[in-house]
């Protein structure tokens, strides 16, 4: 039997057991899946804590979606948090890439804008967050990455901590080192299809960022964040 995930941002931590879930989330239960009291759903707040839950009431409206809470789990944050920093890439691919730094465990997420970026978003869009939702609940990520607005490269670059990687192109005299660092919050930088520019990439080192390549080949942003992704976390 198929158990349906519901995103429950205000989800409580504590011993109650009955939970209504937000409408967005209630009218898809009731209209679209046409769930009913006995029904089995799994509930994440995005913040770590995830329930096993039944419905026990859907309102006339559909508005409303009652549930009882029969089993709650509560992930510990995890020691260590990734953050990628990418600049987004033309049109729907950048949906993709939001999915799969979702389903792969990234923390927060930070567009950037480069000097060969295609694209130069002014600010996040809510179509990015509802992205990141629906990939939380598809891998049952029990943590919501933080999606920030778009950020020029310098600015982020100077927020950052200095912990991790950038995405180089493959090069025969240079192999990435290991991670000299054990600080909690970790970085990914991964640029656009035309490569960061030298200034950026001399920034990006003196700042302690290391190379990173996969493969042999120039890969396109979203080939990049699943590789990348896939060899460090």
């Amino acid at each position: 039997m198929t158990v349906h995930r519901f995103y429950c941002p205000n989800l409580p931590v504590g011993c109650v057991t009955t939970v209504e879930r937000p409408e967005g989330e209630a009218r898809h239960a009731a209209k679209v899946l046409r769930l009913r009291p006995g029904d089995q759903a799994l509930l994440l707040n995005g913040q770590g804590l995830v329930c096993q839950a039944e419905i026990s009431a859907v309102s006339r409206d559909a508005r409303q979606v009652t549930c009882q809470i029969r089993e709650r789990t509560l992930h510990r944050e995890p020691t260590v948090r990734w953050h990628l920093y990418v600049a987004p890439p033309k049109g729907k691919t950048f949906d993709l890439v939001l999915r799969m730094a979702t389903e792969l465990g990234v923390w927060r997420i930070v567009p950037i804008l480069c000097r060969y970026g295609v694209s130069r978003p002014e600010e996040a869009s809510a179509s990015w967050e509802q992205m990141l939702v629906t990939a939380m609940k598809q891998s049952v990520n029990p943590w919501l990455p933080a999606i920030e607005a778009p950020c020029a490269f310098q600015t982020a670059l100077a927020g950052s901590s200095g912990c991790g990687f950038y995405g180089a192109v493959p090069s025969e005299s240079e192999e990435a080192q290991p991670l000299p660092c054990d600080k909690p919050d970790r970085c990914l930088w991964i640029g656009p299809e035309g490569g960061f520019t030298a200034e950026e990439t001399a920034s990006l080192r003196l700042a302690g960022y290391k190379p990173l390549t996969v493969g042999r080949w120039v890969l396109r942003v979203e080939t990049a964040v699943a590789a990348l992704l896939g060899r460090i976390i």
